[in-house]
């Protein structure tokens, strides 16, 4: 803590160059940037629309959501695949409550349906971006992030079986 103050005093704009340095700052700003361009993607698609300010927006599915939304439940539906790895797995959690339960077991078919797999009863991992359909699918079961949450991980225990899963 001293160097830090040091070095403010000394020099203040290397304090710049420390907030460069916080790579979990840095990877959470990368996703929410991601995110909302998934949204945008999808509200330019006419997937689904968007209303209310930001931070506080409130995304809702629109007809051609909800079609996109029945080739999901159908198995018709693909997360593109990129040609190669970036390394990174996307998990997905979530807590839906037992009133829910209708909605819980209707993610974990969507999930299932589009490749994710389960870790856990609420746990479920892919290697490659999925940010439209994760947000897709909340506007689909008007769950929000207190329900289901979604982050990229750099690295898994025990991934091997996954890395298999996956032919990585």
């Amino acid at each position: 803590m001293a160097g830090v103050i040091s070095i403010a005093l000394v020099a203040p704009k290397m304090t710049r160059l420390l907030k460069e340095l916080d790579r979990p700052a840095k990877n959470r700003a990368q996703l929410y940037r991601r995110i909302t361009q998934g949204v945008n993607r999808l509200e330019q698609d006419g997937l689904v629309t968007v209303s209310g300010e930001y931070g506080k927006r409130r995304v809702e599915i629109t007809e051609k959501g909800l079609e996109m939304m029945e080739r999901i439940e159908f198995g018709e539906y693909a997360i593109p695949e990129p040609a190669f790895w970036d390394g990174k797995w996307r998990v997905l959690i979530f807590d839906i409550n037992e009133r829910r339960r209708r909605v819980r077991n209707q993610l974990r078919r969507l999930l299932d349906g589009v490749g994710f797999v389960r870790i856990q009863d609420s746990v479920w991992v892919y290697p490659y971006a999925c940010d439209e359909f994760i947000s897709l699918v909340r506007a689909h079961l008007k769950s929000g992030v207190g329900e289901i949450r979604f982050f990229v991980a750099e690295a898994l225990e025990s991934d091997k079986g996954l890395r298999e899963h996956f032919r990585l």
